[in-house]
């Protein structure tokens, strides 16, 4: 896959080098972060700082995660001002009506309200879908390795995709400079592709905090794999949500922190989803 080259720059810099003992010039590739106003049915919403990619999917997965829609059939308008860098998003007066009752479900207050409450009586239980160990390794290694090319020649943006285990393969990738970014550009991905992701899993170039799993659990998914370590809080809510969280990626081996009857291995039967 090749580095999306225009959503990045080749910034001049001045490095210094220990071997040479002087101060060299050089040149960095950098990666673009834009701020995106958003407007939903004639009011500014929020702002965005993103990558200038997969616009449209960031979007709807950011309308999805603060209950102002529950599909992609609840906007009826949505466009992108590419001058302005805004975007203009219009909802079916159904879809209004529903989040104006959202704003009192619990799954769509802050994380900080969410935490004080008690997070598993909030969201569903996820699907006890099983995922295979050697696909989640190969898919993060296909991932970290071949997909990612655009932080490879930055080493500025996270990576994510969305495998679907009952086919053996990856549905969707995005990236972008924000680690929350990532899970909002591929859920709403799927929502615009009507994709159902009880049994699908998200691998992450990242670090998973308990305000990611909070996104997870509002997306219905019950196990995501991070490259990096999870924080205490994350754990906390994995366990709480009945998610399955993996990390610490490397060649050949990963830890399963929370709920690892999700994970089988090589001559194990993978189940179906109770």
């Amino acid at each position: 896959m090749q580095p999306r080259e225009q959503e990045l720059i080749d910034f001049p810099v001045v490095r210094y080098d220990s071997q040479q003992g002087r101060i060299v010039e050089d040149h960095k590739y950098t990666s673009i972060e834009r701020y995106l106003d958003i407007y939903l049915n004639g009011s500014l919403l929020t702002t965005a700082f993103c990558s200038p990619g997969d616009l449209q999917d960031l979007v709807t997965g950011i309308l999805a995660q603060g209950g102002h829609i529950r599909t992609a059939a609840d906007i009826k308008v949505l466009s992108i001002d590419e001058t302005a860098f805004a975007a203009h998003v219009e909802t079916t007066a159904a879809a209004q009506a529903w989040a104006a009752k959202a704003s009192e479900d619990p799954r769509y207050y802050s994380a900080r309200e969410i935490l004080a409450c008690d997070p598993a009586r909030i969201f569903a239980r996820p699907r006890a879908v099983k995922f295979a160990a050697q696909d989640i390794l190969a898919c993060a290694d296909k991932l970290l390795s071949e997909l990612a090319a655009t932080h490879e020649k930055t080493n500025g943006v996270h990576s994510g995709i969305l495998y679907d285990q009952r086919q053996q393969r990856i549905l969707v990738f995005r990236e972008d400079i924000g680690r929350h970014n990532v899970f909002d550009k591929l859920y709403g991905w799927a929502l615009r592709e009507e994709i159902d992701l009880a049994d699908k899993i998200i691998i992450f170039s990242g670090r998973c905090s308990s305000e990611m799993m909070l996104k997870l659990g509002r997306m219905g998914i019950g196990a995501v794999a991070a490259k990096s370590v999870p924080t205490t809080l994350s754990l906390w809510l994995a366990k709480k949500l009945g998610i399955t969280l993996v990390a610490r990626m490397r060649p050949g081996s990963f830890c399963i922190y929370t709920n690892p009857e999700r994970i089988v291995v090589a001559g194990e039967q993978l189940e179906k989803e109770a």
